[in-house]
């Protein structure tokens, strides 16, 4: 790793290496993909220093939460792909998942008991951060983890950043630097000890039971004790292929219109690759370079200029292609910077004060409406463009942008507390979005209460929360052909 990404690698634990160890185990969480790996990157040379072969183990657990054919289905594709890959290349790839709950416990520590180290990712949200505490002081070696999340390290910010400005002054001022010094596009070709690892020499045959879960997908999943009410999304298969196929038409057709089309929901402008950020087929870093090579042919990195947070003139090329990439990089990374330095990042309480006070000045508010839990899953409100985003939501496992921020506002408006509209929101959005249980995902949800905000004129039950109403709504975004699908 060069100087720049040192700061990317943390070792939890003060374990020694162990000399003896069979390879270097790199346990591939959130980062599922063999490119623009950070983490994998630091395994292989880790591999290379002890002259090691590595072995790269992924499980699937059948208790996480939220666990459904949905996302199973998604991370089981992404398995299927990845043993093609690594037959055709001689890797040494271990997918597990677990035909029945708890049948996988303890299989890291039985594989780990053979490593001389074990590298993992380091993943701000969701089961990870608590998978890599408990883990490092389990195992007996190394435990490291790597932050290959972004074009900024986590290293590079000391608190957690209270608004996209302030980190966007942090990001303009390192982009060169981290856009200098990406993560190699294929790490494994750097591997030099390749010797084959057969699983079958430290595992159990209980454990080598992948080949049925992914041969036979629907099969699999059908037995399985998880929410089977949230179904798969044919159109969004969970390969890295499918990331790079969308990604090509977004950076080669839609890129250049992004500002004039993200907003109109019939047009799709978005890029639509949130799910295969979060899931880790595809990585910022090959997107914000590959988006670069769009500006005009005469553009160079001598045309950035640092100007103190300002959204416009940074890049000064295609304001469209510098309008995604503000998306892209300070607002998705800011949601990870927070996370990073915030362990409550999914509690009312890490709301930034001003936020926090109003909220619970007007908890008591009288609301006009009062939905539960229920009446929101179902579409059941009285304002049919919200309904709209939550029959999308359930379908697709997404929902357009501008009206995720309307679903959002009004939960806070038509539920009792803040307290309730929090879990509510995360409840919808995790157990239907393919993005959700993200940092970012959790940067919309707590945007709509505050966080990244400021204060706006006082008013009953948002107190100074900003507000926002389904007229205002249809004035901005078109809604014929979306209220059409959804409605």
């Amino acid at each position: 790793m060069d100087t720049f990404n040192k700061g990317r690698i943390r070792t939890l634990n003060e374990n020694k290496l162990n000399p003896d160890g069979d390879f270097v185990l790199y346990w591939m969480q959130m980062f599922k993909r063999f490119h623009y790996n950070f983490a994998l990157q630091h395994a292989v040379e880790l591999a290379n220093e002890l002259n090691k072969p590595l072995l790269i183990y992924e499980g699937l657990s059948a208790t996480y939460p939220w666990a459904s054919d949905r996302f199973h289905r998604f991370i089981l594709e992404g398995m299927k792909e990845s043993v093609d890959i690594a037959a055709q290349n001689d890797i040494n790839y271990l997918p597990y998942a677990e035909p029945e709950a708890g049948h996988g416990k303890g299989l890291l520590y039985k594989i780990a008991e053979n490593a001389c180290a074990v590298v993992t990712d380091d993943y701000p949200a969701f089961i990870m951060t608590v998978h890599n505490k408990k883990a490092s002081k389990k195992v007996t070696i190394p435990y490291k983890v790597v932050d290959s999340n972004g074009l900024i390290p986590f290293s590079l910010t000391d608190k957690a950043p209270y608004s996209a400005y302030f980190f966007r002054k942090i990001m303009q001022r390192y982009f060169v630097d981290s856009i200098q010094h990406l993560p190699e596009e294929n790490p494994l070709s750097n591997l030099k000890n390749k010797e084959n690892i057969d699983p079958g020499e430290f595992l159990d045959d209980n454990y080598l039971n992948y080949t049925t879960a992914i041969n036979d997908i629907s099969s699999f999943i059908s037995q399985l004790n998880i929410d089977h009410d949230v179904t798969p999304l044919p159109e969004d298969p969970g390969t890295r292929e499918a990331a790079l196929e969308r990604w090509d038409t977004f950076a080669n057709r839609k890129m250049k219109s992004y500002d004039d089309q993200r907003n109109d929901p019939d047009k799709k402008g978005t890029s639509e690759m949130s799910a295969y950020l979060h899931f880790g087929k595809i990585s910022e870093f090959e997107m914000v370079e590959q988006a670069l090579r769009h500006q005009p042919r005469d553009w160079s990195y001598d045309d950035i200029t640092f100007n103190k947070g300002s959204k416009g003139a940074f890049f000064n090329g295609n304001d469209d292609i510098a309008s995604f990439l503000d998306e892209l990089i300070t607002w998705r990374e800011t949601g990870f910077h927070f996370n990073h330095h915030t362990p409550n990042y999914d509690e009312l309480e890490s709301l930034p004060d001003w936020a926090l006070t109003t909220l619970r000045e007007h908890e008591n508010d009288e609301r006009e409406y009062i939905y539960s839990l229920e009446e929101f899953e179902q579409s059941k409100t009285h304002d049919e463009i919200w309904n709209a985003a939550q029959r999308q939501l359930v379908r697709e496992g997404r929902i357009h942008n501008y009206l995720r921020m309307l679903w959002g506002k009004k939960i806070l408006e038509w539920t009792a507390t803040p307290d309730d509209a929090l879990e509510i929101m995360i409840e919808l959005n995790n157990k239907y979005a393919l993005d959700g249980r993200d940092p970012n995902s959790y940067s919309g949800i707590f945007w709509t209460l505050g966080r990244f905000d400021r204060a706006w004129q006082e008013r009953p039950v948002y107190g100074k929360i900003r507000y926002m109403t389904s007229a205002s709504t249809r004035k901005k975004v078109k809604l014929e052909g979306y209220l059409k699908r959804y409605g």
